[in-house]
């Protein structure tokens, strides 16, 4: 199945430029109608707040898919306007997507706060308590992400407990049989036309845990089934799956045109395979720029990317290891461990 990049058709200049407008290129994809129908929306009723947690919901998903720093400012003003509603503390839909976002910028403590109200006024809350369980997960607390994950037993569908349990158990050293489980319990899922949220968040775990297990083609093949709007994760997922396995090298669909412009976590990986292959190219100079300009912002929300480029790309052990640590001081997952782990290895070689 042919899988489409996050692409965005402008052609990347490296002529002279502001770093804010290097930094932060004007948007140049056709924002999804229903972003701005929900715009259009918010505007009849510019203090609802459920509609504005409905504004930022389509934000982040737009977000999510092109790392827009336009959207994601949108989304955080919306945030700030409404939050002195009267009523926001009470507002669910409100208080999950103030949550959302805040977590997104690796907010983790205050979006756990947000949570926690909405368990309070709600417990069990299905997606309060899988986004708590997440939070708890990036922050490498297996057992409080498996508490949150059992305390939904009996309040929701086995199949969604079960996923939020062998997501937490693909953790620990029973790796091979967590995943082997969830590839059961996905197998046994009814066959519908369209991948719904579960199952969509079902996938994405099978594709990570079949990396860390190094059966790439069986990554690739979840992923594959995922809707063609992937989102920057599941693109990052796909590069890694051929980049782990061949040590460099990309199908040629997947190495985007230089006349397009990539998201940075996409482009840091389609410029290592020109550093390697080819000594260089036109990735390897448009992610310098990008990467040089992050570095002097200390930009930690892009930290993996930067991390990933002094690491692998540029193979400067001590940023490196200054970003990888940056990195996992925030987000403690599997691959977070590995990026700073190489890191340190460089640096180790570069001493010896």
């Amino acid at each position: 199945m042919r899988v489409a990049l996050l692409l965005i058709g402008l052609l990347v200049s490296h002529m002279a430029a502001s770093s804010e407008e290097l930094l932060w290129q004007p948007e140049a994809a056709i924002v999804p109608t229903e972003v701005t129908e929900a715009e259009q929306r918010y505007q009849q009723h510019p203090n609802s707040l459920n509609h504005g947690a409905d504004l930022i919901h389509h934000y982040l998903n737009w977000v999510r898919r092109s790392d827009s720093h336009e959207y994601l400012q949108k989304a955080k003003q919306l945030r700030s306007k409404l939050a002195e509603q009267p009523s926001a503390n009470r507002n669910l839909n409100w208080l999950l997507a103030s949550a959302d976002l805040l977590q997104y910028q690796h907010q983790f403590t205050k979006a756990s706060e947000y949570l926690e109200r909405i368990l309070e006024l709600r417990p069990f809350h299905l997606q309060a308590s899988l986004m708590q369980a997440r939070i708890a997960l990036a922050q490498g607390n297996t057992e409080a992400a498996k508490s949150r994950c059992t305390s939904l037993f009996g309040q929701h569908s086995l199949s969604v407990v079960s996923t939020c349990l062998l997501e937490v158990e693909g953790r620990s050293n029973q790796q091979l049989a967590a995943y082997t489980q969830l590839s059961d319990l996905q197998k046994r899922q009814p066959q519908n036309s369209e991948v719904d949220t579960i199952e969509r968040w079902r996938l994405q775990i099978l594709a990570e845990q079949a990396l860390l297990l190094e059966r790439y083609a069986e990554a690739r093949s979840w992923l594959n089934q995922l809707p063609e709007d992937k989102t920057i994760v599941e693109e990052k997922l796909l590069l890694d799956s051929y980049l782990l396995e061949t040590s460099g090298s990309l199908p040629d669909s997947l190495i985007a045109d230089c006349a397009s412009q990539l998201t940075d976590a996409l482009a840091v990986r389609v410029a290592l395979v020109q550093q390697r292959l080819h000594g260089g190219g036109c990735w390897v100079d448009y992610i310098k720029q990008r990467m040089h300009l992050r570095v002097l912002r200390n930009d930690r929300l892009h930290s993996a990317d930067i991390a990933f480029y002094f690491t692998y790309l540029l193979e400067h052990p001590d940023r490196a290891v200054k970003w990888a640590n940056i990195n996992y001081s925030v987000a403690k997952e599997p691959f977070d461990k590995r990026l700073l782990i190489d890191a340190q290895q460089l640096q180790k070689e570069a001493n010896q």
